[in-house]
């Protein structure tokens, strides 16, 4: 009988930073279901650019992670466009959203 135990191999970074980026939906989705029952039916219209923005952190993290060990398939060309379009979605989505969250809680 082999008695070994099985080798635990530890989630890729990648993984991590998708399950970070989930809680941080989960968060989200939480705060706006709290939100709309305890005001009442109170709705958050136009604040569906803030979920733009775990993403596109998430996204950012993976590249420079990639981009320091050199496992990038574009290289620095490649990570500096990506860089650039989600540093463009963070702005986006907090230009947009944030507006529209402060004036439906009535700030």
């Amino acid at each position: 009988m082999d008695d070994q135990k099985p080798v635990y191999t530890p989630a890729s970074f990648e993984k991590r930073t998708a399950a970070w980026m989930g809680i941080a939906y989960v968060l989200m989705l939480l705060f706006i279901l709290n939100f709309t029952l305890f005001t009442g039916g109170r709705q958050l219209p136009g604040t569906f650019p803030l979920f733009l923005v775990p993403v596109s952190v998430a996204l950012a993290v993976v590249l420079i992670h990639r981009l320091r060990s050199k496992t990038l398939p574009g290289g620095v060309a490649g990570a500096a466009l990506g860089l650039i379009v989600c540093a463009a979605g963070v702005f986006f989505g907090l230009a947009l959203g944030v507006p529209a969250l402060l004036a439906a809680l009535g700030a």
